[in-house]
């Protein structure tokens, strides 16, 4: 068995029309173009409808859409957190944490820890001595209160006990 092949040859002629076909879409196809498309709007509500409120396009509905998904995904995260949370955990750090109206709050000790080694030992000295002296100078200026309170009841009192 032989095999026939056909070989086809393109002639000059026919190159020609093909090339001046395309060159007559590329004309049709910048007119189509060029001509003034119809632009779509969005309807707008009915008119018995206004008390509803405004109609809800697309771009509103993607902005609710995509919110209330990322909000019901952190909540089922949250709930699986809560769900793999271990009751028996339990971390060095709680000893320096208080919960106060549901939210963890330092307490005073581990914040003036902390802070020690921010400022320094000798400038928490210093502090503590300035808290000092303003806790003396108060109690002091509440004696002397007191002091002239018991001199004004000598004056009323006539006698002070007699």
């Amino acid at each position: 068995k032989t095999k026939h092949t056909k070989t086809h040859t393109h002639t000059d002629t026919h190159a020609h029309t093909d090339t001046h076909a395309h060159t007559k879409t590329n004309k049709m196809s910048s007119l189509r173009n060029a001509v003034k498309r119809i632009t779509h709007k969005e309807r707008s509500q009915p008119s018995h409808r206004k008390h509803l409120g405004n109609l809800e396009k697309k771009s509103d509905y993607k902005l609710r859409a995509d919110n209330f998904r990322q909000k019901k995904d952190r909540r089922r995260a949250l709930v699986r957190k809560a769900a793999n949370k271990n009751p028996d955990e339990y971390y060095h750090e709680m000893h320096n944490a208080r919960i106060v109206n549901g939210s963890h709050q330092m307490t005073r000790a581990a914040r003036m820890e902390r802070y020690k080694d921010t400022i320094g030992p000798e400038a928490v000295r210093v502090m503590k001595g300035q808290d000092l002296a303003y806790v003396r100078m108060v109690a002091a200026r509440d004696r002397k209160t007191v002091e002239k309170l018991r001199s004004g009841l000598h004056l009323i009192g006539g006698g002070g006990g007699e």
